[in-house]
């Protein structure tokens, strides 16, 4: 039985200024480690971003990956007997339909099944597409086995637990499946199945301290419910589940031994949510000598922290810290799913820097009803809380979501029209230019990009003050290693503030983080 996984190219449209990541695509090294512990050995992985460096632009557009011809060739040459893609993003949609179409005109009989963000969250939608066979939506390990099996042995797809497909033309829902309890079950992503020469630079990246760094994940879903975040409707519950703290760092030398990695970014969606398991992992790391470094990129819920956990961290080597504040007005964090006490987040941020942790606080700019006082509000936190460095975003309500529905209930915006075929998405979202900044009761999307340059330029205003202060900086270094990077960063910084500092009316957020991307 040849398995083929793909992860596709990805397009960017029109003005939007964001360019896909280049990191190892281990949702389907998720899937095949999961199979291989089954016996099915012969599974592949293309992941079709690459040549990185590859970009095809045309009028309106700019591609990253295989071409079309390169495509259909890898995939001709590969002879599946099934295949996976994976659709994770909504506005790269129609990029993951591309490759189900040149499967099909390679053999029409080779069944396609559709995973992914993007697929658990509009099954429906995706299988509007006759190219796709099968919607594996949430979480896809035993699922796949179970498609993989039963294809094996020419069964029924109605015995398939947790799925989506087409018979006789009617789209059908099997019922779903309970999330695996003990993920230490799930072995460790098949890098092995990919080129991690092309994911590991010996470069430092801009804001890295060392390399080669790589990405892992030590825990699945979030218990919160943010109004804007999309991970219940993949996940379709609040269910936290994590990964031993043995697994975890198990995880981490061997990416340490195997691959030289001396920087981990955690990418989970709620990292800190048992405090306990936390000091464990640091605990855990200490004890084996690991010499590595990591960070958490995707954020860390501020609630769940207090000093003695930020001193084991520190001491396992996090040397960075990114907590999702996102709005420094109580009743905006009320109103989309936060209602937990600045008070601490400040406490947390405060004692970070003062035992050398890099800290990073992230905001959202454009609730439908957030007025210029709330505004007011997280510009002002953002530069008094004592944050290294702020982050603005502009809300990008994303169809699925409450903020979605919100939005639409207040006459806003409603874009359900454009879901009426998954072939062309990708274009319609180009119009929609979500990430430009909606309409508000309050402002406009052109002025909700004046007050993320506002903010930008008020909080650096901040920065360069507190940068005066000698033992801000002192406090960050307790090696040579630190003062280097200190240095680095603080050279960053200069650039970064003078631009800030001189844009006048608008300020992409890829000014800053692009080259991180």
């Amino acid at each position: 039985m040849k398995i083929l996984l793909i992860f596709p190219p990805s397009t960017i449209y029109g003005a939007d200024p964001a360019s896909p990541a280049i990191i190892p695509p281990l949702g389907l090294a998720y899937l095949a480690g999961y199979l291989r512990k089954h016996g099915y050995s012969d599974v592949h992985i293309l992941d079709a971003m690459f040549p990185k460096d590859r970009i095809i632009r045309t009028e309106n557009t700019a591609r990253y990956g295989l071409t079309d011809e390169e495509l259909f060739k890898a995939i001709s040459e590969y002879n599946a007997d099934i295949i996976g893609i994976s659709c994770m993003y909504t506005v790269h949609s129609s990029d993951a339909h591309n490759v189900a179409r040149i499967v099909k005109e390679i053999n029409r009989n080779i069944p396609v099944v559709f995973g992914g963000a993007h697929s658990s969250t509009f099954p429906k939608l995706v299988l509007e597409d006759k190219n796709v066979d099968i919607v594996a939506y949430s979480e896809g390990e035993e699922t796949l086995l179970d498609i993989v099996r039963t294809v094996e042995q020419n069964g029924h797809y109605r015995n398939i637990k947790q799925i989506y497909y087409r018979m006789d033309d009617v789209i059908m829902q099997n019922p779903n499946r309970e999330l695996i309890g003990d993920l230490d079950k799930i072995p460790f992503p098949a890098r092995d199945l990919l080129d991690m020469n092309l994911y590991l630079d010996d470069k430092i990246s801009q804001y890295g301290m060392r390399a080669p760094t790589t990405t892992m994940i030590t825990s699945r879903g979030c218990p919160q419910n943010c109004t804007y975040c999309t991970i219940q409707q993949v996940w379709g519950t609040k269910k936290w589940r994590a990964h031993s703290p043995k697994f975890v760092v198990d995880e981490m030398e061997h990416l340490h031994k195997e691959y030289g990695i001396q920087e981990l970014g955690w990418l989970d969606d709620a990292a800190g949510t048992r405090k306990k398991r936390i000091i464990e992992i640091c605990d855990e790391i200490i004890r084996r000598k690991l010499d590595i470094r990591w960070t958490t990129p995707n954020g860390i819920a501020h609630w769940y922290l207090d000093e003695k956990t930020l001193d084991k961290m520190k001491a396992a080597g996090c040397y960075r810290i990114t907590f999702g504040i996102e709005s420094g007005n109580i009743e905006t964090r009320k109103s989309f799913g936060k209602p937990f006490k600045l008070e601490q987040a400040t406490r947390m941020i405060k004692y970070a820097n003062k035992i050398g942790m890099w800290t990073i606080c992230t905001f959202i700019f454009g609730f439908p009803n957030e007025d210029r006082n709330a505004i007011e509000d997280t510009i002002k936190y953002a530069t008094t809380c004592g944050t290294d460095m702020a982050v603005f975003y502009l809300l990008c309500p994303h169809p699925g979501t409450e903020i979605y529905e919100e939005f639409k209930r207040e006459g806003l915006l409603n874009y359900d029209h454009y879901f009426e075929t998954p072939l062309n998405f990708s274009e319609n979202f180009e119009k929609i230019k979500l990430w430009q900044g909606e309409n508000t009761n309050c402002f406009t999307g052109k002025e909700l990009n004046g007050i993320v340059a506002e903010a930008y330029r008020r909080f650096f205003i901040v920065r360069l003050k507190n940068s005066l202060n000698p033992l801000r900086t002192i406090r960050k270094i307790h090696s040579i290693e630190d003062f280097l990077y200190t240095f680095k960063l603080g050279k960053i910084a200069m650039k970064l503030m003078t631009r800030a500092l001189l844009k006048k009316k608008t300020l992409s957020i890829e000014l800053f983080w692009k080259k991180e991307k």
